[in-house]
């Protein structure tokens, strides 16, 4: 079943061709060091920039490859929901004739479509992520996403850590996320962060073989693509999820403060790990 643990194969035809090929495209796409290639659960790739993502690749009979059409440089809506939103589509990448300039043009249209405000107190939580991944080594997988279990839901983990041979599932959050608190206007209830946070817990722990498997497998995979060197003869699972949050605040407030308060409050009272970082 797609979606699963065991779907990941570090024998799949897609990762064979990758290590026996000698493909330019690969060595572009490996070698740029704004970018960083996650392998996923069905044996594909995705390729991205700082949280954009510029290629998923794919094996039939063939690699084959797409992107967003606007990173492609077209934003024509190719039609309109029932709501009237427009549609947008994955166009084909063309890998044979892949260049730096090629690079550069979807980079250049991820950072102005989809991460605008870097520069700002409030940038995209995955520019955030993006830096965090290209300046720490120990994050060795994003985007982690499980579907299969009705009792815990959708999860879409942004950090998985190895750090001594153990691995930490992370949640990552801006300062300003209002997620991150109560508010007695807007959200008087139990803010959004605990019980996402009670759910990876649950996550983490009712599949704790299976993560530990599937971790192996992944660190073969990327070690074979030459996208990591990690040698770890056993691994560990941290058993509590950590939350890390990014204080991008330039200006110091009262009122910031105070809010910085109250979300430490709020953690230390659910047990929750966290960290806040500048």
């Amino acid at each position: 079943m797609n979606g699963t643990f065991l779907t990941l194969n570090p024998k799949a035809k897609i990762f064979e061709e990758l290590k026996t090929q000698q493909l330019k495209w690969w060595s572009l796409l490996r070698e740029d060091n704004e970018l960083y290639i996650e392998i996923r659960k069905d044996n594909y790739i995705n390729v991205y920039y700082y949280g954009g993502s510029v290629a998923k690749i794919v094996y039939a009979n063939g690699f084959v490859a797409e992107t967003h059409q606007k990173y492609l440089g077209d934003d024509e809506p190719r039609g309109k929901t029932k709501k009237g939103t427009d549609i947008f589509k994955y166009d084909p990448i063309d890998l044979a004739n892949l260049n730096e300039t090629n690079i550069a043009d979807i980079k250049n249209r991820i950072k102005s479509d989809y991460l605008r405000h870097i520069n700002d107190e409030n940038p995209a939580e995955k520019w955030i992520q993006g830096k965090m991944i290209k300046g720490n080594s120990n994050y060795i997988d994003s985007e982690f996403q499980f579907n299969q279990d009705t009792e815990i839901g959708k999860l879409r983990i942004d950090l998985i850590e190895l750090t001594g041979g153990v691995l930490s599932f992370v949640e990552l959050k801006g300062i300003s996320d209002s997620r991150l608190r109560n508010d007695s206007i807007r959200n008087v209830n139990t803010p959004e962060i605990i019980e996402q946070m009670r759910k990876y817990h649950l996550f983490i722990n009712k599949y704790e073989m299976e993560l530990l498997d599937y971790y192996k497998k992944l660190i073969e995979i990327k070690n074979n693509l030459g996208l990591t060197k990690i040698v770890c003869p056993k691994l560990t699972l941290n058993k509590i999820p950590k939350l890390i949050i990014a204080n991008t605040y330039t200006k110091d407030t009262l009122g910031r403060r105070e809010r910085i308060q109250d979300i430490e409050k709020l953690l230390k009272n659910h047990n929750i790990d966290y960290k806040i970082l500048r």
